[in-house]
């Protein structure tokens, strides 16, 4: 289960912390918690052999202090864990300032769209509708952000910097507010990356950027044990070097059902739909991709969970993608009614 809203924004729930998290130091002045998990994944793909292996292993720590009555400081630093790698690799890396005003992270940090991700309940194989992160990157090596509660409505802000072009510049703004027991996100997000001159085969291509408008509304709500969440989004990104336009939309039905305060089962259908142009090539490519999922997942306690999951594809994604110096590509990545099976372990500490 991906990535969740929960009420992000909201700085008494910021400031609690990770529930599995061991506490290495908590006096007058603050506190210093110690998190990760380990992710263990069997997954078996058509005409491949079993794979397993650990994406998404992570350990970290969180650090809070209070600076006066109404100011605290706050501080995270978080590593990724392979045991197929040498060496960790930093994963984030942030500093920042909470009180009644908010909360205020910057460094390198996810950005606000993709650490609200939206309506996705998989471990796995779920996701393909939320066409955003292209361009941005989706996490941010320099970035400031900022979260807040209101009467009225939740904030989730997100400014990346450029750094002289050599990262995207990304704006981001989403709402959160509850409407007649639905808890309903809206949110924008707008990121460009400069690019050097390149050249496509035989075809040179001044320097230049390119730009992703990206765009998302969802709502989910609990009917007692079963949940409900569906969800639009859209991106259109653009070149002003190279007269080539892709645009996306993507939508999604998620379901999930408690059995027991432990075992849930879940499901969902994605659908997404594209449209390339290439206005020098006259040529413009469409086509659609349907991506279902369904699994369960067995909470032992806060420190351990197995889940099963499998997933079901089939049509034609854009493929795009983009590095600022070798330049823009779109190559469509077709799936014939492919199914995929994976079984996952998740210890907490």
């Amino acid at each position: 289960m991906n990535k969740k809203f929960l009420a992000v924004a909201i700085p008494a729930v910021l400031l609690a912390g990770n529930a599995n998290a061991f506490e290495a130091y908590s006096g007058d002045a603050g506190s210093v918690e110690v998190y990760g998990q380990l992710r263990a994944n069997l997954m078996k793909s058509p005409n491949q052999d079993l794979v397993l292996d650990d994406v998404g292993s992570r350990t970290g720590v969180n650090a809070l202090y209070s600076l006066t009555d109404n100011i605290n400081v706050l501080a995270t630093l978080e590593y990724s864990l392979d045991w197929d790698a040498d060496a960790m690799k930093n994963r984030l890396g942030f500093f920042g300032f909470s009180g009644d005003f908010g909360q205020v992270q910057i460094g390198k940090q996810y950005l606000t769209a993709d650490d609200l991700w939206g309506v996705d309940n998989s471990y796995w194989f779920g996701g393909s509708h939320i066409v955003e992160g292209t361009v941005s990157g989706a996490k941010h090596e320099n970035a400031i952000r900022y979260m807040v509660s209101t009467d009225f409505v939740n904030i989730d802000a997100s400014y990346g910097l450029p750094e002289d072009g050599s990262a995207a510049e990304v704006f981001e703004l989403f709402l959160s507010k509850e409407i007649a027991g639905f808890s309903v996100t809206a949110g924008v997000s707008h990121a460009s990356q400069d690019h050097k001159a390149f050249k496509i085969d035989t075809v040179d291509v001044k320097a230049g950027s390119f730009d992703d408008l990206y765009y998302t509304v969802w709502a989910e709500r609990s009917f007692g044990d079963l949940t409900v969440g569906v969800q639009y989004a859209s991106s259109n990104i653009e070149s002003d070097a190279l007269a080539v336009d892709v645009d996306r939309d993507g939508y999604t039905l998620a379901l999930s059902y408690g059995l027991s305060d432990k075992s849930t089962v879940y499901g969902g259908y994605e659908y997404s739909e594209f449209e390339i142009d290439a206005k020098p090539l006259n040529v413009v490519v469409q086509d659609d991709f349907t991506n279902l999922y369904v699994g369960a997942v067995h909470k032992f306690n806060q420190y351990f969970r197995l889940w099963a999951e499998m997933g079901y594809s089939d049509g034609v994604t854009a493929g795009y993608s983009n590095n600022k110096n070798e330049g823009f590509a779109v190559a469509p990545s077709a799936v014939d009614s492919e199914a995929k099976y994976a079984i996952g372990a998740r210890v907490y500490w």
